[in-house]
This record gives structure tokens, sequence and C-alpha cells, in this order.
């Protein structure tokens, strides 16, 4: 199967004033050579029939802009040399030779939104991973190669980004998994240019020549790829579902002499343009405060549109870039692109399935409350423990914190966001009051488990099973509020006299109402004053 080229250009109309593809002027320059491993470039002047001078091009990183192990700026030197070549002394060595005269002058802009493809007869596409690139220039100074991964008709994986586009009956989805780079321009005899895309080193070289593009490959060979103009469904994919995308690589944060911070490129370029107390580089935002102020960029450095923020949160694990935002309407998510979020699109996860487990069961017998705890460990049997529950009623209204007298719990809990009820914690209602009992569940010393045969899930299993303990609580909470719950959100809501508060933050209840709205802001009354809660900080913001 023949791999396939997508390049999809894209220039941001609104950076364009703003922010240029860096250029390395070389006026003099007639033709440029290169071997395939893109370490040797070299630039040649016609000085007579036949017969050229020659300086090498390299292209390095230079001093870092500050200590940051991940952000590196980028130089050039050249290099002339005394002696003369022959163009038969380019036929004779590994490399690739390009005279200017055979390259076309392009505009860029001209290259707006137009997808080009390779060798696309538009027939028998790949589902195998990497058959097909797309190239996105998401601005003049930034660009990205994301695989496209064809799934006939089955669910993209977790590699796959959330947009799309049907090619026939085949569904082709952008790879999170995708490479970046700094364009650099070469700007030879004429104004006609060349495109070099930088990471770490000089990976790809791209050349407009009369006949089309041809883009060349390093470490690869010296055979060019030849795109051209691809089909209308190619401009349904979305270059901002960019997962792995981590701004603190590509743009550095600097303190100015005035104590205050901007932002720069690899090119040592101030990006934002503007100065502030505080930058902060998260995968896909940049925030900077400036007194009370708060702005906040996405990958192409665009100020987004989210009001007067109090308050930015970056959401983390989400398939694309969201963060959740306190301002002067109330509290929202947005995307990349500053659209509100109903709730951040979450991406999927791995587990593994042969891992710890427990089973937590409130048992009633004869008048007594008991814990059953089955201890699930793969190689080992299971182990039933039991532990008498001595200082509660028969008419104690017994529950886990949740409301519910089962809670099961395993060592993909936390990865899937199941939310952890504390079977340590009973929540105990008596005489129409609750409160909070906690309990150890912990065997004697010296205790030998009896090893027993017994059918559960319809499975006849090796059981270990423990004598039963007797065990005395400690209230943590007393048994005197009107209601107790953990709701989803983990947290837990204790209700009385009319009012509510949250334990153990709060040993009496102080808000009027709270209500979740984001995973970090909740809208409460206080007082008859409405206003929301941080609560990850615990900071009030009255409206």
């Amino acid at each position: 199967m023949k791999k396939l080229l997508v390049l999809i250009i894209f220039c941001c109309y609104h950076a364009a004033s703003l922010y240029a593809q860096q250029t390395i002027p070389l006026p003099d320059a007639d033709a440029i050579s290169f071997d395939c491993y893109g370490n040797n470039i070299e630039v040649y002047t016609k000085i007579g029939p036949e017969q050229y001078t020659r300086q090498s091009l390299q292209v390095e990183e230079k001093t870092r802009l500050d200590n940051s192990p991940n952000i590196t700026q980028i130089g050039w030197n050249i290099n002339p040399h005394k002696d003369t070549v022959s163009r038969k002394d380019f036929d004779e060595l590994p490399k690739r030779f390009i005279e200017v005269k055979d390259l076309h002058a392009i505009d860029w802009d001209s290259y707006v939104g137009m997808p080009f493809t390779m060798n696309d007869s538009g027939e028998n596409k790949s589902e195998t991973d990497n058959s097909t690139y797309v190239l996105t220039f998401l601005r003049q100074d930034f660009a990205v190669i994301q695989p496209l991964i064809y799934r006939n008709g089955r669910g993209a994986n977790n590699d796959c980004s959330l947009s799309g586009h049907t090619a026939g009956s085949v569904i082709a989805n952008p790879s999170t998994r995708s490479e970046y780079f700094v364009p650099l321009i070469l700007k030879l005899r004429e104004g006609k240019k060349v495109l070099l895309l930088y990471n770490r080193g000089v990976e790809y070289m791209m050349f407009p020549s009369s006949g089309g593009w041809q883009m060349f490959e390093f470490d690869k060979n010296l055979n060019p790829k030849e795109p051209t103009i691809a089909a209308k469904e190619c401009n349904d994919v979305k270059s901002y579902n960019l997962r792995y995308f981590n701004k603190k690589t590509f743009y550095s944060v600097q303190k100015t002499e005035t104590g205050k911070y901007r932002l720069f490129n690899s090119f040592g370029q101030d990006v934002l343009k503007e100065e502030y107390d505080s930058i902060i580089n998260h995968y896909c935002f940049t925030i900077a405060k400036r007194g009370n102020d708060i702005d906040v960029y996405n990958l192409y450095n665009k100020k987004l549109n989210i009001g007067k923020a109090k308050v930015v949160k970056k959401v983390d694990a989400c398939a694309a870039g969201c963060i959740e935002v306190l301002n002067e309407e109330g509290a929202y998510y947005y995307d990349e692109m500053g659209n509100r979020l109903k709730h951040p699109i979450m991406g999927s996860i791995s587990i593994c399935k042969m891992v710890s487990n427990w089973q937590h069961n409130i048992l009633k017998k004869q008048g007594n409350y008991q814990m059953q705890i089955y201890t699930d460990e793969p190689g080992s049997p299971i182990e039933d423990e039991c532990y008498w529950l001595s200082d509660l009623l028969p008419s104690d209204a017994v529950t886990f914190l949740d409301g519910e007298k089962s809670f099961f719990q395993s060592e993909n809990s936390s990865l899937c966001g199941d939310i952890d009820v504390q079977p340590e914690w009973i929540r105990v209602g008596r005489k129409g009051k609750f409160g909070i009992i906690a309990y150890e569940y912990k065997q004697k010393k010296g205790v030998k488990p009896k090893l027993v045969t017994k059918r559960m899930d319809n499975y006849q299993q090796k059981i270990k099973v423990y004598p039963p303990v007797k065990i005395v609580g400690k209230t943590v909470f007393p048994i005197n509020n009107d209601s107790i719950i953990m709701r989803p959100d983990g947290l837990i809501y204790f209700y009385k006299d009319k009012k509510v508060g949250l334990f153990p933050r709060d040993k009496t209840p102080v808000y009027d109402e709270i209500k979740k709205v984001t995973g970090s802001f909740y809208h409460i009354v206080k007082n008859g004053i409405s206003g929301w809660l941080d609560i990850k900080t615990d900071e009030e913001y009255w409206e």
C-alpha cells in the first residue's frame, strides 16, 4: 500500500500581522544542496558556466532562553568556503542539487486553507496507522504534522482526536500522536523561498517548483514526495485537536528588568507583545495575570474572549484542551478556541483487569450490624472478613456516606473517576438525626483464616474466612444533624437548621445554598448573599 501524504497549509489570519515565519536571507543563492540526513545543507552562488562558490548553512540550538530543560532557541550560522565547485562535482556526491531558477515564486497567503495530497487516487484507503499525514501551519512560527488513521467504520482509538472526516466509506481521524515544528524560510535569489521544518534539527524541506510541490523527509532518502491538490473532505480536519501539544516546549517565560514577565518563542521573539505580573504555560494555554486582570492565550497565542475572569484553571485529562473560568457571569468551561462547553470532553483511559479489589457490605443479622469485607488479589484466594459493629443499636439506620449499603473499589477506581465513599466512615441515623462513626477494620494478631471452598459469582472459589471481630467505633461527627450525604462529587454535605455545610471542612453549616457548577466552582448563598466557592482552595468570591 502506497503511503499517502496530505498537506493542509493553514495560517491564522488573526495572527498574520503579528507573527512572521523566521526568514534566513540568502539573496545571492542560485542553488541549494543537501544530503539525506539534512546535516549538510549548502547554498551556491554562480560565478561562471557551471562554476559556483559555496556556503554551509547550519541551523542549530543556541543558548537556552531560561533554565527550562525543554525550550531551545534556534539560530543559524553561514560559513563561506574558499574553494569553488562545478556542477560535475555535485553529480558525484550523495546529495540532492536544486537550482533556484527551477523554483516557483509563491505567495504564502495564496495557500491559506488549501489541502494537498500525495499519490491519492481516492481508492484503497489503508486501515494501517500512519498511512496519511496532514501538515498544518497553525501560525507562521508553528506547524504540526498529524498522521491520519483510517478505521473503516470503527470507532477512533485513544490516538485519534475528536475530529474526523469520511473519505468514501472510510473514517479518517487525525492522530493525537503528532509532531510539532518551527518553520524556517530560506529566502533565495529573486525572493524565491525554501521551507525548513525544525524540531531539534531540520526534519523536512519543501520546495515550490513550477510543476508543483516537492517535500523531502530527512533520515529517509532523497526521493521527494509530490503533493497535489486534495479532495474537499480533507478540509474537515480540525487543526486545534492536539491533545499532546505542550506550549512549554516552544515558548519560554522570561523575567524582565522591571520584574515583569514576557513570553518568547524559539527565535527570542516577544510573542504576546505585553508584559504581565505572572505568566504560566500549560499544555494548550498560556495564563497571564496583570493586577486583577487575567488573559488566556491558546496554542496559537490568540487571546481568548472569556469575559473579565476572576479565576482560571486548566482542566486535566481532557481529550481536547479545556479550562474552567470564573468570570462576572458565572463559572464556565471553555475550549481552545474560546467556546463555552457544557462539560470537559474527557479522553479514554487504559486500565488493567488484573488488579486488587475490595467489596464492603453492611449487613444486619439478628439485630446486630456487621461489616463484611471481601478482598480479591490476583493469584491469591479471596479473603472474607467480618466485623461486628458492636456500638450500633438495632434501631439505627446504618449506611455508607452515599446512602448505600454496598461499596466496590479496585485499584482502577481512581483512574475511572469513581468516588471513594470512605468505608471506614459509617453514616448513622438515630432518632431522626444523623452523624458519622469511624471504624478500624483490623484483624487480631496471630489469627489464621480457615480455607474453604465457596460458590461466588457462579464459580467455586477458595476463600480464606476469618473469624468475626468485635469492634467499637469513634464518633467523628455528632449524631445531631438533619441529614448527611456524600454526593457524586465526593463531598460530604450535612444539613442542619435549614443550612448546609461541607464535612470535615465545616463543623457547623455555613451556607443557605451550595450547588456544583464546574469541577472547581460552586455557586453559594451565604447569609442571603450570592457568590462562588473555589472548592480546591476554599476561597469565596462575592457577586
